[in-house]
């Protein structure tokens, strides 16, 4: 059985180039791990094989299903990356322009208790907004918050509320950002200096799911 993690004739397992040592690990290609596991079954299937072995690889053909799955669940991520791209790009400086906007209005508002308190609230939502594009899991369809139609669905609004209570959990479990972006800062506007709103609100890309 030649591909990678192949099995040579005594029923011993090999490791593929990119299972061991050597360099950079790659993601495990979906391809690929099928071929594995077809070998292994196939070896499993023989009348004769000692029964050592076919436990070892019984427990090796489990890893391997374990392994089919998380390149599935890659494969997928990496999909709806490059879909979502765009969208959350836009949706994000639309949200930071928000968060900017609303900064200046509590400077401004500096001394008027309730309209302070009232800003106040408001920025910590337009965060949690930022932190909705800059945490969304990779795998999932992405609901859009700023959507040209069907922003009052109730099954879109439901579903978008269940992803913010899964972006929260994600956050407190430590996962990184999936959003693309490089800047490190919290939640300053960087571009589009010119760029209204209105301007943003005019892209197409501005979809409910």
């Amino acid at each position: 059985w030649n591909a990678q993690g192949m099995v040579d004739k005594g029923g011993r397992h090999r490791q593929g180039r990119d299972a061991g040592g050597g360099g950079r690990s790659q993601p495990a290609s979906v391809t690929a791990v099928k071929k594995e596991i077809r070998g292994l079954q196939r070896l499993l299937s023989k009348p004769d094989l000692a029964p050592k072995v076919k436990a070892s690889k019984e427990i090796l053909l489990t890893d391997l299903e374990k392994k089919l799955r998380a390149a599935k669940r890659g494969r997928l991520e990496r999909h709806r990356s490059t879909k979502y791209h765009k969208v959350k790009f836009f949706e994000r400086r639309k949200c930071e322009r928000r968060i900017a906007q609303v900064k200046r209005s509590l400077v401004a508002a500096a001394g008027n208790e309730a309209e302070t308190a009232a800003l106040s609230a408001e920025l910590e939502a337009r965060r949690a907004d930022l932190r909705y594009i800059r945490y969304y899991p990779p795998e999932q369809k992405y609901i859009s918050l700023y959507p040209k139609e069907g922003a009052d669905n109730a099954y879109i609004i439901k579903r978008r509320q269940k992803m913010r209570d899964i972006v929260a959990r994600r956050i407190e479990q430590g996962h990184g950002r999936t959003d693309g972006s490089d800047d490190e800062g919290d939640d300053d506007a960087r571009v589009g200096q010119g760029e209204s709103d209105a301007a943003l609100d005019g892209d197409d890309f501005f979809v409910a799911g």
